[in-house]
């Protein structure tokens, strides 16, 4: 097993899992080298072994829990035990080449969120971009700044990286998109967790009524 001081360590990386043991074998290889966290929301007990021995091998953390206690909430408790002065958030269902990360860390400078993958969402005519939640990372200091993910006004999945990074541009923080060559098995986790898609209407209107009362006249400040 790995061991750990905190003047080698530099980059953490966490996730949420439930289930789907067969993404071990990709997952694995991509985060070796990092303090790996991984999040059990109340896996089968086989993969939960399977996940205990995952982590043994790569001298990391898997804290198991009895239930499913989603994305946002479950990166939070991940984010409580990092040792990291980077701390990345990543899906189960990638794969990159073994020891990417390395470079990786140089795109993270101490004022960005950078991740793969940058899209935008359109409300009311106001441009709102963000950094998909798949992969996305930051200074420690950057998450201690923002509070972490959103767990409170969010229920189910979707949507929370939308608000963590309208938080972060409110903030003064940029948004970077990098060519980290990790590739996404896109919505992978999802279409096998049951209940994936419950809330994310629920999730957008809370996100779109959000960034109407920022932009709101009565919320801007005038000089």
């Amino acid at each position: 097993m790995l061991r750990w001081s905190y003047s080698e360590l530099k980059l953490t990386i966490i996730t949420p899992w439930l289930n789907n043991p067969q993404l071990i074998q990709t997952y694995e290889p991509t985060v070796r080298g990092a303090q790996v966290i991984i999040i059990d929301n109340g896996s089968k007990p086989e993969v939960s072994k399977a996940l205990g021995d995952m982590t043994e091998r790569l001298g990391g953390i898997t804290v198991f829990n009895d239930y499913n206690m989603r994305f946002a909430e479950a990166n939070n408790l991940g984010l409580k035990y990092a040792s990291g002065e980077i701390v990345m958030f990543m899906n189960n269902d990638v794969r990159a080449p073994e020891g990417w990360w390395r470079d990786a860390l140089h795109d993270i400078t101490p004022n960005v969120l950078a991740g793969p993958s940058r899209m935008m969402r359109i409300v009311d005519g106001h441009q709102v971009p963000y950094i998909e939640g798949w992969c996305i990372a930051a200074h420690r200091k950057v998450w201690d700044k923002l509070g972490g993910w959103n767990d409170k006004d969010y229920k189910g999945l979707y949507w929370e990286d939308n608000d963590l990074c309208f938080r972060a541009t409110q903030a003064g923080y940029k948004l970077k998109e990098t060519s980290w060559p990790v590739w996404h098995f896109n919505n992978f986790t999802s279409r096998n967790t049951p209940g994936a898609y419950d809330y994310s209407a629920h999730n957008q209107a809370v996100f779109e009524a959000k960034v109407r009362a920022a932009f709101s006249p009565l919320t801007q400040k005038w000089d």
